[in-house]
């Protein structure tokens, strides 16, 4: 990674990616292959400081495999919505033998989900948007949750796929906000923005997602040195991620109460801030207990749930506790995602409140994991979404050739030649021209290349937990 990105309690300085392949066929005869990719991060779905970053990565991979295996035992045509939830179920109840929460175990399902997709979509000459629209999936809400029996996905989608979506910025705890504060011997110099300012000035950003580490004091602090940096950003938008680093409701209160009664940059920030991501521990996050606290944090800035969004049903939970939206992200699953914004919009009618999705980031990078998630939050019409694989990775230099073709080519409208050497995602006024990933499948017009990959076995995830985190 060019930066060190600190979230949470690690800080990342590499990372590694895992790819899912699946050969499918169709009941007619038709074949393709799908693929999904993710990046297995560390001391997000298991936050447990006894497992090392190994750890986290076996038991990701291991998910995976589970899911792939119960789904590759099915031997006859089924739909796709019932070979998600096999993989689901049979990930779920090797996790819990594991003692795993379901976050984790429910990971390899959505890879096999993802590849799955794209697979069908290829095959079919179907994009992401109309497999939806005309439920080729066969999703049926109804068994997910009783309140969305009889609304098909098509009726929860826009009229067309969205076409440009904004960025949202990530701040990270060791970020630069100035370039002039960089020392000479960090300054990178490598085509791409490394101070906030810059890329302010550069991409004509709008809305930026800031981490703060649980400590008020140290939180009000960085706070206000951001402040002063997008105090010049006409119509600022702001969200605070927490990453579970407050153990405690009221001292999430006490960090809202000093941003607002702060300095004048500071409470200009406050009044920019449009919701806060899990901030709470999942240890406390829905304990019916806190259930009156995050009502009233919610009432003065709506509370979103990420981490612990962790079973299907959590977020309507999360709904009784106070909370307002859920993120989606496509490692917790897009037919998740899919059925959280059915009962959003299910609970918005029913009002006093609005309920919403939000597009989060979990380090994705070019070109799998990021143009399928684009791809998912552009059929559901995401208006603004965080993206932090721009910042942290140097374009597309990890790509091998033929990947880094497509982005110079099918997908050129997404990204940007910076130099010779250097094509980059291109953010023009604060924004990301989606169109090219309206193509059959899952956004992708590449030929993956596998080659270029290390089997599984012959990966030792211990080789990377030596240069990967920094606790």
């Amino acid at each position: 990674m060019r930066l060190p990105f600190r979230f949470g309690a690690v800080t990342l300085t590499a990372a590694a990616q895992i790819h899912l392949f699946a050969d499918i066929e169709t009941s007619t005869g038709r074949r393709a292959q799908g693929v999904a990719a993710d990046m297995l991060a560390p001391k997000w779905f298991d936050k447990d400081p006894n497992k090392s970053y190994a750890d986290n990565m076996n038991d990701l991979i291991d998910s995976a495999k589970a899911a792939s295996a119960a789904v590759e035992a099915v031997d006859e045509a089924r739909p796709v919505f019932d070979l998600w939830r096999i993989g689901y179920d049979a990930a779920q109840a090797w996790g819990e033998g594991r003692g795993l929460n379901e976050l984790t175990s429910a990971y390899g399902s959505t890879l096999v989900e993802r590849a799955i997709i794209d697979g069908l979509g290829r095959a079919e000459g179907l994009t992401y948007y109309q497999l939806l629209r005309d439920n080729h999936l066969d999703i049926d809400l109804g068994v997910l949750h009783a309140e969305l029996k009889g609304v098909s996905p098509g009726d929860l989608l826009p009229a067309a796929p969205r076409k440009r979506m904004q960025m949202r910025h990530t701040v990270g705890l060791l970020d630069p906000l100035c370039i002039e504060e960089v020392e000479p011997n960090q300054l990178l110099d490598d085509g791409l923005p490394q101070g906030l300012d810059q890329y302010i000035a550069q991409q004509d950003l709008r809305f930026f997602k800031i981490k703060v580490g649980g400590d008020v004091d140290a939180d009000v602090e960085r706070l206000a040195q951001i402040a002063e940096v997008i105090a010049l950003v006409d119509d600022a938008k702001v969200t605070l991620d927490g990453n579970e680093q407050y153990s405690d409701p009221d001292l999430l209160m006490q960090l809202l109460d000093r941003l607002e009664t702060g300095p004048d940059a500071v409470r200009q920030l406050y009044q920019k801030i449009i919701y806060l991501e899990q901030p709470l521990d999942r240890a406390v996050c829905l304990d019916a207990s806190l259930a009156p606290k995050i009502h009233r944090l919610s009432e003065r800035i709506p509370m979103v749930i990420d981490e612990a969004d962790e079973a299907l049903d959590t977020f309507r939970l999360s709904v009784d506790r106070g909370y307002r939206g859920v993120s989606s992200k496509v490692c917790k699953g897009m037919i998740k995602a899919l059925a959280n914004l059915g009962l959003c919009k299910h609970f918005s009618a029913a009002k006093p409140h609005d309920y919403f999705v939000t597009g989060e980031d979990l380090t994705n990078v070019p070109l799998v994991a990021l143009q399928q998630d684009l791809t998912h939050l552009a059929a559901i019409d995401i208006a603004h979404v965080e993206r932090n694989g721009h910042h942290y990775v140097r374009g597309i230099d990890h790509l091998p050739e033929a990947e880094r073709v497509a982005c110079r080519g099918a997908h050129r409208s997404l990204y940007d030649d910076v130099g010779e050497d250097l094509t980059s995602l291109r953010v023009v006024d604060g924004a990301m021209d989606l169109s090219s990933l309206q193509v059959p499948g899952l956004g992708i017009s590449a030929d993956v290349e596998l080659a270029s990959m290390i089997p599984l076995d012959r990966w030792q995830p211990q080789d990377l937990e030596q240069i990967g985190t920094v606790a």
